[in-house]
């Protein structure tokens, strides 16, 4: 199988089609069901904040998979399922979902970007290879769960759900929890089905198409 590129640019080939969308938007539902679960069974004690956030462990390889639709994905499950359906209120729940965002776009950029320099596949199919998994480790599981525990948590603080005093045991949860998802689930589903999803051509060279 030839060797696919992978970037940053707005790349329109493969064209977005039907089978695409009908995969992201199964996607969406997924992980948004995922976090709505993980909220709700294993909470923190504090809105919207779960000791094992396992949908993480999803989203990371949607991200990684498709780029720029997989950001879509993040946002759209953290503002119903982890925020709506957790009973957050809308006008909040928004605001928080987009935070989303300030996390999972740094993952892809460093993983396009920085990702080839240093021998490791830009969409995590080599997590099961010592530099693979090493690289996936420092930057998919620690520092990018680290800044969402941080940012995730700051914003639930502005809102009033988590007292300043409570910041240090939330955020340490939450970065704990998510860890151990993420190192779990999105090690295995990096490393099991990320040579299927490019060989069914699902996998999103550029950002959006």
């Amino acid at each position: 199988m030839e060797e696919q590129t992978y970037s940053l640019k707005w790349n329109p080939n493969p064209p977005l089609g039907v089978t695409r969308l009908v995969t992201y938007a199964v996607a969406a539902a997924v992980y948004t069901i995922i976090a709505w679960l993980g909220v709700i069974a294993l909470p923190m004690g504090f809105l919207s904040v779960s000791a094992l956030y396992i949908g993480m462990g999803f989203l990371i390889p949607f991200v990684l998979w498709f780029s720029g639709w997989g950001w879509v994905i993040g946002v759209i499950g953290a503002i119903v399922g982890a925020g709506i359906l957790a009973g957050m209120p809308v006008p909040l729940a928004i605001p928080f979902g987009l935070v989303e965002l300030v996390v999972q776009i740094p993952l892809l950029i460093v993983y396009r970007t920085l990702g080839p320099r240093f021998g490791v596949s830009p969409i995590g199919k080599d997590v099961f290879k010592p530099k693979g998994f090493v690289f996936f480790l420092i930057v998919g599981v620690i520092l990018a769960q680290l800044w969402s525990a941080v940012t995730g948590n700051f914003m639930l603080y502005l809102f009033g759900f988590v007292p300043a005093d409570a910041l240090p045991v939330s955020i340490t949860a939450w970065w704990i929890g998510n860890m151990i998802a993420v190192v779990v689930i999105g090690t295995i589903l990096l490393g099991v089905l990320t040579p299927v999803v490019e060989r069914l051509g699902l996998t999103v060279r550029g950002i959006i198409t």
